[in-house]
């Protein structure tokens, strides 16, 4: 006879035990002990390894650089640049004109330039600061959706932790069969040698033990499958076994309908990111409609550069025919005043002389590349924009927000009508499958009763085979309808904690 859930034997859970996985591998002892896995302890594994959840996790992360990017756009911006420049030989390129269009000959054989700027850019509408709600709110809906889709991973394991229980108390009852099947043939086999009964009886009975080691190896490999969608779950590897010792009792449900539409309502994961998706597109609506505010621009900063010719040698060539020219003008001014009627004062032309000391301030001069800058003034710039038509954009924009806005209201109705039927219907599925419970262990033991006078009816002669195989067939079928009302409610009750978004008592000692 199959026990209830809350007195099965520890030793079958152990002999049925989960491999499941230990994060880090150790070296494997001769036979290691038999680790053990409770439910918490499984959405516990969950929540830290399923790849789905972490990845709706890492979410909250760029959800908050969005929200300090949205708060340091309302400080002023720093830049730094600097630039470096090569130009060779050659005539240069003023606009339309070349240098010999304007009167100059090629420039240097070389120059090496570079520049910097170093400044302040400041740009601030009243759209930064709805920019900074916006992604408070968008935060918050990030936020909700993982604990929506933790709620959701939380669901799920606790449903195929029951469908490991379920298909270990499935091989069960197949062992069970199985044992009464090979008792059975022992016992046909009996009566066909003392002449009692035809030799059909007995491969009938063998048929019968077959169907039951067939029935035990379908249960194996659900167990199989169930282990394996476990570990799915639970987004780890296997390495070890790992016996699964929460229990489940069934008790009668206490809850009134609208005590669970009500939870369902007010706190359900769910129920929570639409609302929070919808304050994030009122939020946006209200960015969008900033568009058309006026936008302040203020930038200020420093900024200089440096010109160095590659070849001393022409600039000190340069400035030697220069020097010469004016040493040849003075003299020739001196040679003019000398001959006037009245004679003027000479000037000394020797200041103009191309000297040694000015040959070195020249080439002293020119080592400035790259970091001798020459400062420029300080400059700064005030700018408002105020847009006026950019083509319907902004009208496009408000009327994208507004109808994303107005999606997540309806989504957010849609959602709490969802909830209602759902806590309403999982409620009636749960007292359904409360009563279930109850006549099919009624069942169970009638069942059970009835092989039992009929093996013993068929011991003594007093009924045919095929009696106590209608009996056993009936005992059999009557497990099955209780263990599958067992779990039905425990799934029943699962299915009602995803409705109203809580867990609920699954024992008597959860219960207040």
């Amino acid at each position: 006879m199959l026990a209830p859930r809350c007195n099965r034997r520890a030793g079958l859970r152990a002999l049925l035990a989960l491999p499941l996985l230990l994060s880090l591998a150790r070296p494997a002892a001769a036979q290691e002990p038999v680790a053990t896995l409770t439910l918490d302890e499984a959405i516990a594994l969950a929540r830290r390894h399923n790849p789905d959840f972490q990845a709706a996790k890492n979410d909250e992360g760029e959800a908050d650089w969005a929200v300090r990017e949205a708060y340091g756009n309302l400080f002023p911006g720093a830049y730094a640049s600097t630039g470096f420049q090569y130009q060779a030989k050659g005539k240069p390129r003023f606009g339309i004109f070349t240098a010999g269009d304007i009167g100059f000959g090629e420039g240097t054989p070389s120059y090496f330039l570079s520049d910097y700027w170093v400044g302040l850019d400041y740009e601030v509408g009243l759209g930064s600061f709805y920019r900074v709600s916006r992604e408070r709110a968008n935060r918050r809906a990030v936020v909700a959706r993982t604990e929506a889709t933790e709620f959701t991973l939380t669901v799920d394991v606790t449903r195929q932790y029951l469908s490991v229980l379920r298909a270990q108390d499935g091989i069960e009852l197949a062992q069970q069969e199985l044992e009464r099947a090979a008792e059975n043939a022992k016992l046909a086999q009996a009566r066909v040698a003392v002449g009692a009964a035809i030799s059909l009886e007995s491969k009938q009975a063998e048929v019968e033990k077959g169907r039951a080691e067939v029935a035990l190896l379908q249960a194996e490999n659900a167990l199989q499958t169930s282990k394996l969608r476990l570990v799915q779950a639970l987004g780890i590897e296997l390495d070890r076994d790992v016996a699964l010792t929460s229990t489940f009792e069934v008790f009668e449900p206490s809850w009134t309908q609208d005590e669970l539409i009500g939870y369902a309502l007010q706190r359900h994961p769910q129920l929570r990111a639409l609302h929070a998706a919808e304050a994030a597109g009122h939020a946006a609506m209200r960015a969008a409609r900033s568009s058309y505010l006026p936008t302040l621009r203020l930038s200020a900063g420093f900024s200089g550069y440096t010109r160095e010719a590659g070849n001393s040698q022409f600039l000190i060539d340069q400035a030697r025919d220069q020097s010469d020219n004016q040493v040849a003008v003075c003299e020739g001014f001196n040679l003019i005043f000398e001959r006037l009627t009245e004679p003027l004062p000479t000037q000394d032309c020797t200041r103009f002389a191309f000297t040694a000391d000015r040959q070195a301030a020249l080439i002293r001069d020119n080592d400035v590349f790259p970091f001798n800058f020459t400062r420029q003034p300080f400059t700064a710039q005030l700018q408002v924009t105020l847009p006026i038509f950019q083509g319907f954009t902004r009208q496009r924009q408000v009327e994208s927000a507004k109808v994303v806005a107005d999606d997540a209201r309806q989504r957010l109705r849609a959602e709490e009508l969802r909830l209602r039927a759902d806590a309403a219907s999982a409620h009636l599925n749960l007292e359904t499958a409360h009563q279930t419970v109850l006549l099919e262990e009624r069942n169970r033991s009638l069942g059970e009763e009835q092989l039992r006078l009929a093996r013993e009816r068929y011991r003594i002669g007093a009924a045919p085979f095929l009696e106590l195989k209608d009996a056993e067939t009936i005992k059999a079928r009557a497990d099955r309808a209780h263990l599958m009302a067992v779990y039905d409610f425990h799934e029943a009750l699962a299915a009602l904690e995803a409705a109203v978004g809580r867990k609920l008592a699954r024992s008597a000692e959860e219960k207040p």
